[in-house]
């Protein structure tokens, strides 16, 4: 494995250009709402970090001349990889989603998004915030960065139940609300 390629610890630390060890972050909310996971299958495949794939990142990194430095992995999929990043301009949490080398380019999900905020729609879905072209070992990578939005229904739903507890009528109607 390559030594760019980190584990999600908050302590770890790369050797690449642009990595730096990092500690764990007392102030840093607790946003991590899911189980332990297998490594094996429910993470991306490390092949995948590979000329017009994934870009590879480490905790600590910034993107932007410095504005973004990542904190947390909060997902991926076949195209792209989504991060828990603190905005330092700004000084809040956003999401930077980082599109593999080889997906289409210009990105159709950016246009789309830009599309959706000029007409309005963009109230029903996650705001873009910012976008950039991030070049890197792997090649060159649309970035994405968005609102940073909680856990699914699902997820507090099944939280709710595991833990023995009820949702409050007045949270279901909101729910049911925003989702209708």
């Amino acid at each position: 494995m390559p030594s760019h390629v980190c584990t999600e610890h908050p302590s770890a630390t790369c050797n690449g250009p642009t990595s730096y060890p990092i500690a764990p972050d007392l102030s840093f909310p607790n946003l991590v709402c899911y189980p332990p996971s297998n490594l094996l299958y429910d993470q991306e495949k490390v092949s995948r970090y590979r000329p017009g794939g994934y870009h590879p990142v480490c905790l600590g990194d910034t993107f932007k001349e410095g504005r973004y430095r990542v904190a947390h992995k909060l997902g991926w999929g076949g195209f792209s990889t989504v991060w828990l990043v603190r905005d330092c301009l700004l000084g809040k949490w956003v999401a930077l989603k980082i599109a593999t080398a080889d997906s289409s380019s210009p990105s159709q999900e950016l246009s789309t998004l830009q599309s959706e905020q000029r007409s309005g729609a963009s109230e029903y879905i996650a705001q873009l915030l910012d976008s950039f072209i991030h070049v890197g070992p792997n090649g060159v990578h649309q970035c994405l960065v968005s609102e940073l939005l909680g856990p699914s229904v699902d997820t507090v739903v099944a939280d709710y139940h595991a833990g023995g507890d009820r949702l409050e009528p007045e949270n279901i109607l909101r729910i049911t609300r925003q989702l209708l």
